[in-house]
């Protein structure tokens, strides 16, 4: 087995830290390596230490999780993958969590598994987010009044966005290389005006392309 996925937790309460750590404990190739009650303990445990994923509450009385989210995407350094881990589901916080740049959202009702899998996903560079995104996705689209149009291969690409492909996985899988599903990717932003994935298939389920 190689290297574990070095996680760190950011909660205020400690019953869900603890929780977490448990939990995550049980799998051979995650390893919790930090716990953290607030925003700016969190931002000191990162900066000290190397993570590949923080699970990043969003309503603590120190900081909100959308400024830890924007501290950590500001500096110089390769900031580890994150993944909001919230009871909130509103359309606001979800939509500028991922504009802030989270890899993952994952309401704290998801189940053990799902949990798991969305950090080992995000570890290899995917992104997962809970259905509730993309319903707040779909719904601005819907305002906006997009029409994409995409080419096959493009199309092809973000079929397996949708699925929840990394781009290394995508490239194996349509036998090209990692720089061209990167190209065809900035195509489909550039086309349908958005700037990351969930955008990107959130426009596409809503025009019934990925159908």
């Amino acid at each position: 087995m190689g290297t574990p996925i070095r996680v760190l937790v950011v909660d205020d309460h400690a019953g869900v830290r603890e929780g977490l750590a448990s939990i995550l404990a049980r799998e051979a190739d995650l390893e919790v390596v930090g716990l953290a009650a607030g925003g700016e303990e969190g931002l000191s445990v990162v900066a000290e230490l190397s993570h590949d994923v923080v699970l990043l509450d969003m309503q603590m009385p120190e900081m909100h999780g959308l400024e830890v989210l924007e501290r950590l995407n500001a500096g110089d350094r390769v900031s580890p993958a994150v993944i909001v881990l919230t009871v909130h589901a509103d359309d606001e916080l979800v939509l500028n969590a991922v504009r802030g740049g989270a890899q993952g959202y994952v309401l704290k009702s998801a189940s053990r598994d799902e949990l798991v899998r969305a950090i080992r996903h995000v570890a290899a560079g995917g992104q997962r987010f809970d259905e509730v995104v993309v319903r707040a996705l779909l719904a601005e689209e819907d305002r906006q009044g997009s029409e994409p149009v995409l080419t096959e291969r493009e199309l092809d690409v973000l079929r397996l966005v949708a699925a929840g492909f990394s781009n290394k996985e995508i490239a194996a899988h349509l036998y090209v290389g990692v720089s061209t599903v990167k190209t065809h990717l900035d195509d489909v932003y550039r086309k349908l005006d958005v700037s990351d994935r969930a955008h990107a298939v959130a426009v596409a389920l809503r025009a019934g392309l990925l159908e």
